[in-house]
């Protein structure tokens, strides 16, 4: 009989040591999106550039969706990625953002607690699965079960920072659920963001790693181990807000995204419709 995640293992904000490594790798952060954000006639609905804060893993996605949006309407849109968690702090610290797409729905939360938010829409969803290097053979993981793969105490493995960035925290709750935590956690690597993990994986620098099934897609040089069941875990969510303040162009592109032509170029991409 498999174990339930317990309430413990899910989100009740960022933790105090997470938020304050993080907030002391802000500062910098939130000046290069200030300058760029100036640097454009007004993001924040003042005209000019709209400006969109994202989760790293919807770049391929949310950089196609964007092209075909630009093309279409000809509004110029500045995008920057980087871990749901730094995005949503750096919102909470004033960076002028027009739109916020989160990997998580708690994430989600605590900027639509501190700011006003327009709308809320969730988009997508996706799949958390294990990977390992394409460079290594059948003996080193492919063909056996999950329990052998993750049981093995010789393997190392990525993970997207499991105290505060989504992917390490769905991955951090489906390990305590199956009762690996405990003896995988010593030889986890934590990386700013999942695609930090998967680069780690690509390079063979790490037996195995956890990342979603939209991350492997996009890179040749990992092999699919197993899919972690969502029981495990928290639903996996991207929830897009249009912030206040944000004007008619970026509700234009909030519209366009949740559109079915906007969410075909996630869905054709590998991400699922949302509570799938």
């Amino acid at each position: 009989m498999r174990n339930a995640p317990t309430p413990s293992d899910g989100f009740a904000g960022p933790p105090r040591a997470a938020r304050a490594g993080l907030c002391s790798r802000l500062l910098s952060a939130v000046s290069l999106v200030l300058i760029a954000a100036t640097a454009c006639t007004g993001a924040g609905g003042s005209g000019g550039s709209i400006l969109v804060l994202a989760a790293a893993s919807t770049i391929d996605a949310l950089e196609a969706a964007v092209s075909d949006f630009e093309g279409e309407t000809g509004i110029d849109v500045e995008i920057s990625f980087g871990p749901t968690s730094t995005v949503a702090l750096q919102i909470e610290q004033g960076a002028p953002a027009d739109l916020m797409l989160s990997a998580n729905r708690e994430w989600a939360d605590y900027v639509e607690e501190r700011v006003a938010v327009q709308r809320r829409v969730t988009l997508v969803g996706n799949q958390l699965i294990v990977v390992k290097p394409a460079a290594k053979g059948p003996e080193d993981g492919v063909g056996s079960s999950l329990r052998e793969f993750l049981g093995d105490p010789r393997r190392r493995f990525a993970i997207a920072d499991p105290q505060s960035v989504p992917a390490g925290i769905y991955a951090r709750q489906a390990l305590r659920a199956l009762g690996f935590w405990e003896s995988v956690e010593p030889r986890l690597i934590p990386t700013i963001d999942v695609r930090a993990a998967l680069a780690l994986v690509a390079r063979d620098e790490v037996d195995g790693g956890f990342v979603y099934a939209t991350d492997a897609a996009s890179s040749s040089d990992i092999t699919y181990v197993d899919s972690i069941d969502p029981v495990f875990h928290d639903a996996i969510e991207y929830p897009l807000l249009l912030l206040a303040g944000a004007g008619e162009e970026a509700a234009e592109l909030f519209e366009f995204l949740v559109s079915a032509r906007g969410r075909t170029h996630f869905l054709d991409r590998g991400f699922t419709d949302p509570g799938r």
